[in-house]
């Protein structure tokens, strides 16, 4: 697993539990990460104003130790707050951990919808990079045509 940059506001604000979990994360120390997420779901309510950051952590750092039902929270998560952009990228960011590029970039366009300043869905999609045009539209992309178009052209550049 590489380096995940945690958060985007300030950590002040959030029980220790959170901050503990945070750092944990940054650490790759995956499995203290989930434990301190928890503990941080646990010490607020539901409608605590952090909660679904808290709750979206844990699902990321759950499905990073392993556990794919990580994946569930991460997106049961995003329903409940849908304007909240840690949680798109947490959600983004799972599903790319799961390789799965196509629902990761929808969900960072719908964060970015509404966040078009997030520093985290910014990144994350020069990351991910955007695939050009295909050369011959009506074709698919492993169609032998594009594939060959697309290596003698990128060979010109």
């Amino acid at each position: 697993m590489s380096y995940v940059k945690a958060i985007y506001f300030d950590l002040s604000l959030c029980c220790d539990d959170f901050v503990k979990g945070i750092e944990s994360l940054e650490q790759c120390l995956v499995e203290d990460s989930v434990v301190h997420f928890k503990s941080a779901c646990n010490s607020v309510s539901v409608r605590d104003q952090f909660f679904p950051k808290y709750k979206s952590y844990y699902g990321l750092s759950s499905l990073l130790s392993g556990d794919e039902s990580g994946m569930t929270v991460c997106r049961n998560i995003v329903k409940t707050s849908p304007f909240d952009a840690d949680v798109h990228l947490n959600l983004a960011r799972a599903e790319m951990f799961m390789t799965n590029r196509k629902a990761a970039l929808e969900v960072i366009d719908q964060g970015l919808g509404f966040a078009s300043r997030h520093p985290g869905l910014n990144d994350l999609k020069i990351r991910l990079g955007v695939r050009g045009m295909k050369y011959v539209p009506f074709l698919s992309r492993n169609h032998c045509l594009n594939i060959a178009l697309g290596k003698l052209l990128r060979r010109k550049k």
